[in-house]
């Protein structure tokens, strides 16, 4: 099912008014390839009546990489495509490396964050990440079809 991307038709004014601005919208990622992004970055359309800030995806980490004490970056698939997920790391993580979670290949987490574009690709700045239960990813499939019939 392809959501008809295409900028909000309403004023910036309005967008608080749209109750997904203030949530972190569950999308599957091979949407989040596909939703169009405002020239700001700072939100992203889905369909022609959503506009968003911050969205949730639930995936399998199939790569890590720690490029330094300040970030690491995983990539995160659901099943309909990969994203790269950047977690910044706090001042206390990088003080102490050893507070930092690093997640293992396999690890199924669930990701919330804000979507961005850099040097030409999709990515997520994240916000919050943790690992999650298998069985959520299921879960998760099921919450992103409901929004999709319901409400997008």
């Amino acid at each position: 099912m392809n959501m008809d991307n295409r900028a909000y038709e309403g004023s910036a004014v309005d967008w608080g008014l749209d109750p997904l601005f203030w949530t972190s919208v569950k999308l599957f990622v091979g949407d989040l390839h596909h939703v169009l992004l405002d020239s700001s970055e700072s939100v992203f359309f889905i369909g022609n009546k959503h506009v968003a800030r911050a969205v949730e995806v639930v995936g399998v980490v199939v790569s890590a990489d720690t490029r330094s004490p300040k970030m690491t970056m995983y990539n995160v698939d659901d099943g309909t495509g990969v994203i790269l997920c950047v977690v910044f790391s706090t001042p206390e993580e990088q003080a102490d490396p050893d507070t930092r979670t690093i997640y293992q290949l396999g690890t199924t987490v669930r990701v919330e964050g804000r979507l961005s574009t850099f040097r030409d690709e999709r990515q997520l700045v994240v916000r919050n990440v943790r690992a999650v239960d298998p069985n959520e990813e299921a879960l998760g499939w099921l919450e992103r079809l409901q929004l999709r019939k319901h409400i997008i």
